[in-house]
């Protein structure tokens, strides 16, 4: 268990803080070779130079990281996607957010479920994902109502998009207890990290 934790604490540290990891591992490589060079260094000369370079490095990786997560966590980084490749985004994006036994399914013969998952208290998650630019209609939750229940044992199902659902698809989406994320909800998902209602609400 103790060794559980300080694993999970590693994890929580290399996300939240890069500038201190990156200083650190750039500040002991340069530490030891200060020290070697302690014959003709003066060794705190030598660890304060070290200590500079560490510091300019770690800010400079720090930019670096941080730049590339907030671009994931922008409804843009999905513009240029392929369908799988959208997939693998949101399969990443549920994994970081509360998801458990995350697993992509998508492909030809897939009958509706892109992604399956479930909630932390065990209902299984049945996802469809559909890259879009356009809008996205009532056929689209209709063939995803058809399978979604029955074959794939849903207890939660989710329509994620890129595009925009019409009034018919949504009203319909209501009335079978299909959950919808749109652009503009897929956007304030992957900005706050919040997935809402996905994770509480029961068919």
């Amino acid at each position: 268990r103790a060794h559980r934790r300080r694993r999970s604490v590693w994890r929580r540290v290399r996300r939240t803080h890069p500038l201190l990891l990156a200083a650190g591992l750039v500040g002991l490589i340069l530490l030891g070779r200060a020290a070697w060079l302690s014959a003709s260094a003066h060794p705190l000369t030598a660890g304060v130079a070290a200590a500079a370079v560490a510091g300019v490095g770690g800010l400079v990786l720090d930019r670096r990281l941080r730049r590339r997560y907030r671009t994931r966590r922008t409804i843009s980084a999905t513009d240029g996607m392929t369908g799988q490749e959208f997939e693998r985004y949101v399969a990443e994006l549920m994994r970081r957010t509360g998801f458990r036994a995350v697993r992509v399914t998508g492909r030809a013969a897939d009958l509706g479920a892109d992604i399956i998952a479930s909630t932390a208290d065990g209902r299984r998650v049945v996802v469809q994902c559909k890259r879009y630019t356009g809008t996205v209609g009532s056929p689209h939750v209709q063939r995803l109502n058809g399978t979604a229940w029955t074959i794939h044992r849903a207890d939660v199902t989710v329509l994620v998009t890129t595009g925009r659902l019409t009034a018919n698809a949504r009203d319909l989406a209501g009335r079978c207890g299909i959950l919808l994320v749109d652009r503009d909800a897929l956007a304030a998902w992957a900005a706050t990290g919040d997935p809402g209602r996905l994770l509480s609400r029961r068919r």
